[in-house]
């Protein structure tokens, strides 16, 4: 039995990794976005970039992650991530001037954050090249003010 087990894990170590993952990825401790993973090892990370702009409004949504692969099975993967997520918003609105008299004027409204998280992931193939994954955690929230659980999500294609 425990020849069958040892060369079970044998034939995962061989199993082909795919360094290289393309796709869309979401969290608050992530990032969001389009998503690119590089795992050459156990060890990876992961970028999330959101760009978005229109006529009065922008936002930048930047997340950088690193990972560690604790198990790898042929079809999942259980690993650890530490997430770190910059947002920038920058609206242009109609700001009040209360004095000496009520004035509307237009003004500029601007906000970043960074949020940075730590927890479990499990990634899951769908097919041989498609994984999706899900990550939980706790993370510091709002330039790390508030402590709060979070949950990222991504798909990739896997070459």
């Amino acid at each position: 039995m425990g020849s069958l087990q040892a060369q079970k894990r044998a034939d995962i170590a061989n199993y082909p990794r795919l360094k290289h993952s393309l796709g869309m990825g979401a969290g608050f401790t992530t990032g969001y976005g389009l998503s690119y993973r590089y795992t050459p090892s156990e060890w990876g990370f992961q970028v999330n970039f959101a760009p978005y702009k229109v006529k009065n409004f922008e936002q930048y949504s930047f997340g950088v992650s690193f990972l560690y692969e604790l198990v790898r099975l042929k079809s999942t993967s259980l690993y650890l991530y530490e997430g770190n997520h910059f947002l920038y918003k920058k609206e242009q609105d109609v700001v009040i001037n209360y004095s000496p008299i009520y004035v509307p004027i237009m003004g500029t409204v601007e906000q970043s954050f960074w949020n940075n998280g730590i927890g479990f992931g499990v990634s899951a193939l769908a097919s041989e090249n498609v994984s999706f994954d899900i990550m939980a955690g706790y993370a510091l929230y709002n330039n790390l003010s508030e402590i709060k659980p979070t949950i990222e999500g991504a798909f990739y294609f896997k070459f």
